[in-house]
C-alpha cells in the first residue's frame, strides 16, 4: 500500500478547507452542511472525517487559512520599505485591495459578515473571529512600534489601544461598504482612514496628552422596552 506523504496529506486538507470557505460564502454558516463540502470539494464523506470532526474545526481551519495568507501577503508587500509613511500607506491600500476583491468575487465580504451576526450563538465562530482580531491587533501594534522606535510616535501612546481601534475601524469601513452598495468610493473611505492616522500621526509633536476621563455607565431609556421615566407632557 503506497505511504501518504505529509505533502498530501496537507493538500487534501488545504482542498478542504478552500471548499468549505466557498461553501460558506454561498450559503452561509448555518444552511452549510458536511455534505456540501464533501459535494463542492469532490472527496469522500471518510476523506472529510479524517482531517475534520465538525463544520466548526472547518470554521476554525477556514479562519486560519484566510489569516495566514493575508497577513503573508500584507508582509510581503511590507518588507523592504523603508519610509515609515509610504509602509502605512501600503498597508492601508492592502486592506482595501483586499475589500475591492471580494466585491468583484462574493458581493462583499459576506463571510466576515455572516460569523459577526451568528458568534453569539456559535462558539466556534466566536473564537474564529477573536483568533482573527488578535492576529491584525499584533500585527499592527509590530508596525507601530517601528514607528516608536524611530521617534515617529511619541512614548505616552498606547500602541495596544491604536491598535485595536483601528482593527475596529477597518470592520467599520467594511460594514460602511455594505451600506454604501453601489455608491461605495473606495478613495473616500480610503480618505477616512487616513483622516484618523494622520491625527496619530501629529500626536508625535505632542509632549503628553490630558486624558478624557470617561463617563460612568448609565442605565438606557430604551424606547423598546419599559419606559425609564415618566415623560413629559
Amino acid at each position: 500500500m503506497p505511504r501518504i506523504t505529509a505533502a498530501h496529506e496537507l493538500e487534501v486538507r488545504d482542498r478542504i478547507v478552500r471548499a468549505s470557505l466557498r461553501v460558506f460564502a454561498e450559503k452561509g454558516f448555518d444552511r452549510t452542511t458536511m455534505q456540501d463540502v464533501v459535494r463542492e470539494s469532490g472527496l469522500s464523506v471518510g476523506a472529510i472525517y479524517t482531517y475534520f470532526r465538525s463544520k466548526d474545526d472547518l470554521i476554525l481551519a477556514g479562519c486560519d487559512l484566510i489569516t495566514d495568507q493575508e497577513l503573508g501577503e500584507l508582509r510581503d508587500r511590507l518588507a523592504g520599505i523603508d519610509d515609515f509613511r509610504v509602509k502605512i500607506g501600503v498597508a492601508v491600500g492592502f486592506f482595501f485591495d483586499q475589500l475591492e476583491f471580494e466585491r468583484e468575487t462574493t458581493g462583499g465580504p459576506r463571510l466576515l459578515v455572516e460569523a459577526w451576526a451568528a458568534a453569539d450563538a456559535e462558539p466556534a465562530i466566536r473564537e474564529m473571529l477573536v483568533r482573527r482580531r488578535r492576529e491584525i491587533v499584533a500585527l499592527t501594534v509590530g508596525v507601530l512600534q517601528e514607528g516608536l522606535a524611530r521617534g515617529v510616535f511619541p512614548g505616552w501612546i498606547d500602541l495596544g489601544a491604536v491598535s485595536t481601534g483601528f482593527a475596529a475601524l477597518l470592520d467599520g469601513i467594511l460594514l460602511e461598504a455594505i451600506e454604501e452598495g453601489a455608491g461605495y468610493r473606495r478613495s473616500e473611505s480610503e480618505r477616512r482612514v487616513f483622516a484618523i492616522l494622520e491625527l496619530v500621526f501629529a500626536a508625535a509633536a505632542s509632549p503628553g496628552v490630558e486624558r478624557i476621563p470617561a463617563a460612568p455607565p448609565r442605565p438606557y431609556p430604551s424606547v423598546r422596552g419599559r419606559p425609564a421615566g415618566r415623560v413629559a407632557s
